[in-house]
């Protein structure tokens, strides 16, 4: 299948990302290439498992891991980034 449009979801597991993932869902021509979250695992295991995306990132990095297990029977390259903090000028 050829698609239209390839995205990214930040925040997938969000307001805003799982209303994305409803209209991906909808409109066949979107295919999630990437998603990320802060630290909810079951629901982005799910989305991940569902929208088959080449790669998943989580900024909990102990929840990375676990993600990392728990997507091990699939292609899905799992990985964790730290937060920056751009307070104050840092970061």
């Amino acid at each position: 299948m050829e698609f239209e449009k390839k995205i990214a979801v930040l925040g997938s597991t969000g307001s805003i990302g799982t209303q994305t993932l409803e209209i991906a869902r909808e409109y066949k021509g979107i295919k999630i290439e990437a998603m990320s979250a802060h630290s909810n695992i079951d629901l982005i295991e799910k989305q991940a498992r569902e929208f088959k995306p080449k790669t998943v990132c989580l900024t909990d990095e102990g929840k990375a891991k676990d993600l990392k297990i728990k997507l091990a029977d699939t292609d899905i390259k799992s990985s964790t980034r730290k937060r920056r903090s751009y307070r104050n000028g840092n970061g």
